[in-house]
């Protein structure tokens, strides 16, 4: 894995990124609090170099409620550091967030991308951008999750709070139906793709055992106690 960002690339990516403390508590069975700090890192820093290796992404750019550790977890990369507003909580309200600071730029298409992808690869970012639809969703394994979501110019750069009433962030339970319907509600087209390398992220047992093995033992090298 490397740090080194390809030009020529319009897409921004936005990753949101959890503090080191509450992350991956499912986890806790088998991981100390200590491990899971550990794991939080190592799958932050393969999703953040995946992307700066992908053609087609311009920057990177993280929004957390802990920019300390974020700075720490990503140092050497070349990535924004955005502090989620204490009063805009929860992963939504994160995204919406950043989604606004960058729009005031002009920033673009926009790639929503989870912090927790181990099997993520630039063949993985790259079909997603090859995709015409202004909405494009990656789902998880269950396809009930979203684990990435692609909008278009005309989608990321319109929100609520501008008072546009555009599309919206539906994480959550269930947000590949909600995204979808939050997209047809708009009249924007929607494409889903199913990949391996998008489909796990990592929050269970259940998770890593899905994982291919050559990830497994890349991941587990770095987070002893998941072997």
């Amino acid at each position: 894995m490397t740090g080194v960002r390809r030009s020529g690339g319009g897409t921004t990516a936005v990753v949101p990124l959890r503090d080191g403390v509450s992350g991956k508590s499912r986890l806790a069975a088998v991981l100390d609090g200590g491990s899971r700090r550990r794991l939080v890192r190592v799958l932050a820093r393969h999703v953040v170099t995946t992307l700066l290796a992908s053609d087609g992404i311009g920057r990177v750019v993280v929004v957390t409620a802990d920019p300390v550790f974020t700075r720490e977890t990503l140092a050497g990369l070349e990535v924004e550091v955005l502090e989620q507003p204490a009063g805009r909580p929860g992963l939504n309200g994160a995204l919406e967030h950043a989604r606004e600071v960058l729009a005031a730029r002009g920033s673009g298409p926009l790639l929503v991308a989870h912090a927790d992808l181990p099997a993520l690869t630039p063949e993985d970012v790259a079909a997603l951008l090859a995709e015409d639809a202004p909405v494009v969703i990656a789902t998880d394994r269950y396809r009930s999750g979203t684990n990435l979501l692609l909008l278009a110019p005309e989608v990321s750069e319109v929100s609520e709070a501008s008072g546009a009433g555009g599309f919206r962030f539906r994480f959550g339970v269930g947000s590949l139906a909600a995204h979808v319907a939050e997209a047809e509600a708009h009249g924007l087209e929607v494409t889903v793709v199913h990949r391996p390398g998008t489909a796990v992220d990592l929050d269970t047992a259940d998770d890593w055992s899905q994982l291919p093995d050559e990830v497994r033992a890349a991941v587990g090298q770095q987070v002893p106690g998941l072997l």
